[in-house]
Formats: structure tokens, sequence, C-alpha cells
């Protein structure tokens, strides 16, 4: 492990631009490395998108450190609210859970921000066209090779998928009903889903973070368990559901199909196998 930027010091709070050390970063959550090489950082404390250069460059994209808000905008004229996860595409835009305002952010490679879908302000569950529809404090998001954007609605428990035409529907789980239960669509259960990846054929995996298990939907929407146990916040390697998970936040999968957790109640990174280990 080594230091890309930022400090790691007792008194290293704040948000700056600089270079390595000399930047610094404040509360920074999401982590995206962009087609253009740079690494791309959702500040959540500071309220702001900023970019990692390959040479350690910190710099801010979109936002205004401090400045808490909802605007759309180009750079520091923007301002978001608590952003905590992002996605990238090949033209290198960026798509952020603006968690605090419960919104959908989209920032184009030269930092102009606009508002994809929901509305600054209202935790609702709607489907919709993207300006009718409502979320709810959402975290997670990724997107798969057809265009389409899934959000892990963390406080309404559901899947949520916003189509290339920007369209929302909930593909798994029912808003206001925290619970765990594998199923087809509705019939499936969450509890404050706070990570979503999605490998090669389809299959959304699932960082289902208050019952401390990883879980995984078909392209067709049937869910299952595909490690740890409901309920049960604990560090075990093993197969399958032998394992135990302590409220996982994050996710990463790699070409292989092989899914890293970062297992944050644990303070453990762990790695499933795509064979369940």
């Amino acid at each position: 492990i080594f230091l890309i930027a930022g400090g790691l010091c007792p008194t290293c709070a704040g948000s700056l631009d600089g270079a390595g050390s000399a930047a610094r970063f404040d509360a920074p959550e999401g982590i995206v490395l962009g087609p253009d090489g740079n690494l791309y950082v959702a500040e959540r404390g500071g309220a702001t998108i900023r970019k990692v250069s390959q040479q350690g460059v910190a710099v801010t994209l979109a936002g205004n450190a401090g400045t808490p808000g909802s605007a759309d905008g180009a750079g520091s004229a923007a301002r978001f609210n608590e952003p905590t996860r992002l996605e990238v595409d090949v033209d290198n835009n960026l798509y952020v859970t603006d968690t605090g305002n419960s919104t959908i952010r989209e920032v184009s490679a030269s930092g102009a921000v606009t508002t994809l879908a929901g509305r600054a302000g209202e935790c609702g569950s709607a489907d919709g066209n993207a300006g009718n529809a409502r979320f709810c404090k959402p975290q997670g998001i990724t997107l798969d090779r057809d265009g389409n954007l899934y959000v892990a609605d963390t406080m309404n428990h559901t899947i949520r998928r916003i189509d290339r035409a920007n369209n929302v529907t909930t593909i798994a789980g029912v808003a206001g009903a925290c619970g765990s239960a594998d199923g087809r669509g509705a019939q499936a259960r969450f509890c404050e889903p706070q990570d979503i990846r999605v490998d090669h054929d389809g299959t959304l995996y699932v960082a289902d973070t208050a019952n401390s298990t990883i879980r995984a939907i078909s392209p067709g929407g049937d869910v299952r368990t595909v490690a740890g146990a409901a309920g049960q916040c604990g560090s075990a390697d093993g197969r399958g559901t032998n394992a135990r998970f302590c409220r996982q936040a994050a996710l990463a999968i790699d070409g292989a199909g092989t899914l890293f957790v970062a297992d944050t109640g644990n303070g453990t990174i762990r790695r499933v196998s795509s064979s369940g280990d």
C-alpha cells in the first residue's frame, strides 16, 4: 500500500488541491478510474468531485469545497450534497449518486454538471421518467455495457435502473421494506444496500450492507444470496453462506468475475471468487 494523494496525519483534514501529500480530502468515499487514466473521487465531506492525475496531482473538477447544495453548472458553480459513489463511461462522463440531495447527477469530461434523475431534497420512490422519478439517499451506481445505469437506492431498500431514455424502474426489492429475501423482482428484499457492480454477463452484485451479505441479481431479475448470512455480522472466510461480513459498503469486480469487498465493519478487504469462496 502506498500513498497517491492526501496526507496521513491527525491534522490532515479539509479539502485542498495539490500534488501528493500536499493535497487534502474531506471524507472521500467513492472512487473510479477513468479511461483517461485519472482517478475520480466523490468527496462526501467536501461536497465536491475531485480528479487525481497519474502523477498524483489532485484538483477539484466540480463543486465548491465546504459549500453543500444542489445546483447544476460548470465546475465550481455546481453544488453537491454528500456525493458518495461514481461511475464513468467510455467518453469520460461521470455519474454521481448525490446522496444528500437524493439525486443522480452527471458530470461531463469538462466538468459541466447536470441533474440526471430525481429532485433535490425530495426523498421518495416513484418510478417514471427521470424528472418525475424519486430516490431516497442512493449510494451505489454502476453502468452496464448497454448504457443502462443501476442504482442501489439505499434508504428505499431497492435496486433501480435508469435506461438510456432516462426512464427509471425498480427492478428488485420494495420501497420501505427492509428485509432479506431471495426471489424475483418485488419478491426480494434488501436492507440499506450501499453499493452495486455489474459483470460482463449483466449480473448485478449488491453490497446488502445492513444485512451483511453479498447478493446477486440475474439479468432476468432473480435475486440470490452469494455470500454471508442475513443479520449475522462477523468475519469468517469460507464458501457462500458460511462466510461472514460486517456492514460491507463497497464492491469492485475484475474481468474474471472476482469480487473485491470493502468489509467496512471489519476493517478488511475481502475477495469472493467466481465459485463463491
